[in-house]
C-alpha cells in the first residue's frame, strides 16, 4: 500500500472509491478514508459528527488519564522536592506536556527539507495558541474559580509575548543563529 496514491482527487476520480481506498490508503490504527468512503458512502454529514464525537472522547480519555496519573505524580514529586506548584507546573508539567512537540519539531527540522521548518514552527505556535486559549478556557470553566498570583502570571505572559515577538523578527529575517536560539533557552529559565 502506498499513500502517495491516496489523494482526495484520485479517490473521487476512481470508479469505486471504496475499493480504491481499501487498496491504496492505509492508516496506523484505522483507515479514516475507508470509514468515510466505505462505511458512510462519502457523506460528510455522517463522517464529521462521528469524527467530532471520537475526538471529544479522545480528549476526555486523555484528560482522565492525565488527572489520574500525571497530576498525582506531579504533586508527589513537587512535594518531595519541596517545589511550589507554580515551579512544578512551568518545569515538570511543561516538559511532560511539551515533549511530543519538541520531538516532532526536531524530526521535522531536517536540514535537507527546508519547508519542514515552517511546519515545525507553525505547529509549535499553533500549540501555544491552543494551550493559551482553549485549554485555559477549559481550566477556568471547569474549576469555576481560578486564583493566580498576579506577578507570576504577568511574568509568564510577558516572556511568552517576548518569545513570540522574537520568533516574528527571526521569521522576517528568515534565519536564526545559535546565539539567538540560546536566548530562547535563557528566557525559559528566567
Amino acid at each position: 500500500m502506498t499513500d502517495n496514491n491516496c489523494t482526495y482527487i484520485l479517490i473521487k476520480n476512481a470508479i469505486d472509491a471504496c475499493e480504491y481506498v481499501t487498496n491504496n490508503c492505509s492508516g496506523t490504527y484505522f483507515n479514516l478514508y475507508q470509514i468515510h468512503f466505505c462505511s458512510f458512502g462519502d457523506r460528510y454529514y455522517l463522517t464529521i459528527p462521528i469524527s467530532l464525537i471520537i475526538i471529544f472522547y479522545c480528549f476526555r480519555l486523555l484528560s482522565s488519564t492525565a488527572n489520574i496519573y500525571l497530576s498525582s505524580s506531579l504533586t508527589t514529586l513537587s512535594e518531595r522536592l519541596g517545589m511550589s506548584q507554580n515551579l512544578a507546573g512551568v518545569t515538570f508539567l511543561a516538559l511532560g506536556n511539551g515533549a511530543p512537540d519538541v520531538i516532532a519539531s526536531i524530526v521535522a527540522s531536517d536540514p535537507a527539507e527546508s519547508e519542514n521548518i515552517n511546519f515545525a514552527l507553525a505547529a509549535l505556535l499553533g500549540g501555544g495558541v491552543f494551550i493559551s486559549t482553549l485549554v485555559f478556557f477549559m481550566v477556568v470553566y471547569y474549576s469555576k474559580k481560578v486564583k493566580v498570583e498576579k506577578h507570576l502570571f504577568l511574568r509568564d505572559i510577558i516572556f511568552y509575548i517576548l518569545s513570540i515577538i522574537l520568533i516574528f523578527i527571526y521569521s522576517i529575517r528568515k534565519e536564526i543563529s545559535l546565539i539567538e536560539s540560546i536566548v530562547f533557552l535563557l528566557a525559559y529559565f528566567m
